[in-house]
């Protein structure tokens, strides 16, 4: 399952308040480091679409005002929120941070479904 793109403020708020783990990567369209982690986000997010986690993108550069609202300082930066609530946060390129990030606040995750 493809991550989704978060449009404006009203979708970052109904998305994180839906009552579902979500992952949101904060990435930039001009940061190399960005892109090379995409494809590590984009095969999480199929592995996990079984056990009920949503993943969602964010540009930087295009929802400052949810950039702010989440307290982004560097991308890539990949959050889990549940019930509204950011509960943890991983920065940089650094796959076994983002695996970290997934074993200690996604329920399900083994840690052994990607290999970092």
């Amino acid at each position: 399952m493809p991550f989704n793109p978060i449009d404006d403020a009203q979708d970052f708020t109904r998305i994180i308040n839906s009552g579902k783990t979500v992952v949101i990567d904060f990435h930039a369209d001009w940061s190399g480091w960005c892109r090379s982690t995409s494809q590590r986000f984009s095969e999480l997010s199929d592995t996990f679409v079984r056990i009920g986690v949503d993943f969602y993108r964010v540009n930087v550069d295009e929802l400052e005002d949810v950039v702010l609202e989440a307290d982004v300082r560097v991308v890539p930066t990949y959050m889990v929120f549940k019930d509204g609530k950011k509960v943890g946060h991983s920065t940089g390129v650094d796959g076994l941070s983002l695996h970290k990030l997934m074993g200690s606040y996604v329920t399900g995750w083994t840690g052994c479904e990607v290999v970092a």
